[in-house]
Formats: C-alpha cells, structure tokens, sequence
C-alpha cells in the first residue's frame, strides 16, 4: 500500500507552490463575479494567510508590496470589512482644485470663445499658470460632474 502524502507534512515551499496554482485557478474564477481589483484582494488575503511570501504574491495578483503590506496589516488587526473596500489613487491633484466654482462662474459670466482665452483668464484672475490641455481636462470633468 503507497503512503499518501498529506499536505500539511508537505515541505513550507512545496505547500507554497500548491497554494499559489490553487489561488490562481480561484482567481480566474473570481473574476467571473467579482472586480478584478476585489478579487486579487480576496486572493491576497487568502496567500498572506497561508504564509506565502509577498514576491509570490505579487508575481500572481500584480498587487505592489506597499498594498499585500497594508493588508498584512488589516488581517493582523481584524479588520476584515476593509477587504472590500477599494481607494481611489492618490495621483496628481488638479491646479483648480481650490477655485474650480470660481473658475466656472466666471467662465459661464464671461465671453471666453477659445481654450486659449480661458487659460489667459485663469493666469491672470487666479494666478494659476494653466495650459490649453489642462484647460480642456478641467471643462470635460465639470461639464461630466454638472
């Protein structure tokens, strides 16, 4: 009669491998019902639990290691509820970010025909040194958020 291995008394890295193939099918599955960010969350949090290394995490969900350390951090203090919660970017903040109403009072009060023309009121009535693009970012995200 062969012995069976049982997984448990498997060596650490071979039990790593298996969870990390068995995450990946999961994943895939996950995707199916599931964002995919929530999902290489879920399967973040169920390799950080099994004691996978973080660089074997990140070669599989694509999660930087500033992120599987942040969940480390909230499975460690119980904070499951946070698993599901996405955050948006903390990319570059918009230069009208202070006076965006002003600036679409104005716009809306005022005869400005060009992008050109906005820009040059933007220069001189707020200080703000703005190009013909970042004028038209700013005009579409209004017109999308009015």
């Amino acid at each position: 009669m062969k012995a069976e291995k049982h997984f448990d008394r498997l060596p650490k890295e071979e039990r790593q491998l298996i969870a990390l193939k068995v995450a990946k099918a999961i994943y895939d599955y996950l995707q199916l019902f599931l964002s995919p960010v929530i999902a290489r969350r879920i399967i973040s949090a169920i390799l950080i639990i099994a004691g996978v290394h973080s660089t074997g995490i990140t070669q599989l969900t694509g999660l930087c290691e500033r992120s599987i350390r942040d969940l480390k951090n909230q499975i460690a203090a119980g904070d499951i509820d946070s698993l599901f919660e996405t955050k948006s970017g903390r990319g570059r903040k918009s230069k009208f970010k202070d006076v965006e109403s002003q600036i679409v009072e104005e716009i809306e009060s005022g005869n400005y025909q060009t992008l050109q023309q906005i820009a040059d009121m933007v220069q001189e009535k707020f200080g703000i040194n703005a190009s013909i693009m970042a004028v038209s970012r700013f005009l579409k995200k209004t017109k999308s958020t009015s």
